[in-house]
């Protein structure tokens, strides 16, 4: 059975680059009914945090990252330093005097090389590899040895990650010769670039996904977004996880560095934002907006709300935009033509209701939007919002608009 799995150290936020690997990962399996391992890396005491094992819950959680195993690395320690002796009584390693246990390089080859599913055939000069440590003088076993080990005992067949660790697989894949056991299958995916062109790493302000979560960016957009990074899926523009599912293939994955554009985010956010339905978007109102929404007909205008806005922390901006002038009561200067405009348009509507159509008995007057749209956005939003003037009026209710109509009428 193909078995998979990502191993994540929570020692840091988790980012982009992370998130890609860990859905590559669980594409692969699940597209061939296999096995899908989370494992944290936790034996790094002095770094390890729970919070950040929390946030990597979390963020499986939230996109839907359904994993069949559970597994921490540092309740495997024992099979680590049974593996590390094993090497040692072989003559595959030996101790440093003061010093780490190291993995002895045979150079009776000119080159080692690897078949990556990728990459292709990968070659590396052996005198470009020194005797590696592969445990810590205490016999903790470093990252190579130990993450190895966890592969074994878990069964893992499969191993897609980024390609800084092609070093770290021609490595393990010595060791795996070593002792006789059956070669793992690697697969290495170009790393994230921004648009510069210049690697991303954990320092950059723009690669952790919970802040890209906070700020409002949809799981749905991150997830079609970051698949897309260096896969072309067969040009499909927007995929859901079933999508992604049927269409996933390593071969497909793009050998050049793939670039972080957050435009292109931004559009595909703002393609799947249209799409949300009202009660979520109620739920991104805050606390004050909401209080202040309820005297006004929100839920008749809020696709147009969706149709301004990129991100959802945008819903409250562009209702502040709505309310914050016509609550502040404040009265600006108008000419003689604005004042006569606005006693027309009352004498017009003051005996209409709520269910009126106030733009169809506006035009049956000859006050048509093209004519006394500017001066009802003055009023009304002080030219804040940029909704069209219908949706203006429909926000407000017949109530609200005469109210502030009258606010103008000597």
């Amino acid at each position: 059975m193909i078995t998979t799995r990502f191993a994540p150290s929570p020692t840091g936020k988790f980012h982009m680059g992370s998130l890609r690997t860990a859905i590559y990962n669980y594409l692969f399996s699940k597209k061939y009914k296999g096995r899908f391992i989370l494992r944290i890396e936790d034996t790094d005491k002095e770094r390890s945090k729970k919070e950040y094992e929390d946030e990597i819950l979390k963020i499986f959680n939230v996109f839907k990252l359904d994993f069949d195993e559970l597994n921490r690395q540092s309740s495997n320690n024992e099979n680590h330093k049974r593996y590390l002796e094993d090497l040692l009584v072989k003559g595959f390693a030996y101790k440093e005097e003061n010093g780490p246990y190291r993995f002895k390089i045979n150079r009776d080859k000119d080159y080692f090389e690897y078949d990556d599913l990728i990459l292709g055939k990968v070659k590396i000069p052996s005198k470009n590899i020194e005797d590696f440590s592969i445990a810590r003088s205490d016999k903790n076993p470093t990252f190579i040895l130990s993450n190895l080990v966890d592969d074994i005992e878990d069964n893992v067949t499969h191993i897609i990650r980024g390609n800084d660790h092609s070093i770290n697989t021609i490595k393990q894949i010595l060791i795996l010769n070593s002792l006789g056991l059956n070669i793992i299958k690697y697969a290495h995916i170009p790393l994230i670039h921004d648009i510069d062109g210049k690697k991303l790493s954990k320092r950059n302000n723009i690669t952790n996904v919970e802040d890209y979560l906070e700020e409002g960016y949809l799981p749905e957009s991150i997830f079609n977004f970051i698949i897309k990074l260096g896969n072309n899926f067969n040009d499909k523009e927007y995929l859901g996880l079933n999508e992604a599912l049927e269409n996933f293939e390593l071969s497909k994955t793009v050998l050049s560095p793939a670039k972080f554009d957050l435009e292109k985010l931004n559009f595909i956010n703002q393609y799947y934002l249209k799409e949300i339905g009202f009660t979520s978007f109620q739920e991104n109102i805050n606390k004050g907006n909401k209080i202040l929404l309820e005297k006004f007909n929100i839920k008749l205008i809020y696709k147009d709300i969706l149709d301004r806005c990129i991100k959802l922390t945008d819903i409250n901006l562009e209702l502040e935009k709505l309310m914050k002038f016509y609550n502040s009561k404040i009265k600006l200067e108008v000419n003689e033509e604005e004042e006569s405009l606005i006693k027309n348009i009352y004498q017009v509507i003051q005996n209409l209701h709520e269910n009126d159509d106030v733009i169809k008995e506006l035009e049956k007057n000859d006050l048509f939007l093209k004519k006394i749209g500017k001066m009802i956005r003055k009023i009304m939003v002080n030219f804040e919002s940029k909704l069209p003037i219908e949706k203006i009026i429909l926000f407000y209710g017949i109530g609200n608009f005469k109210e502030r109509l009258l606010l103008y009428i000597k």
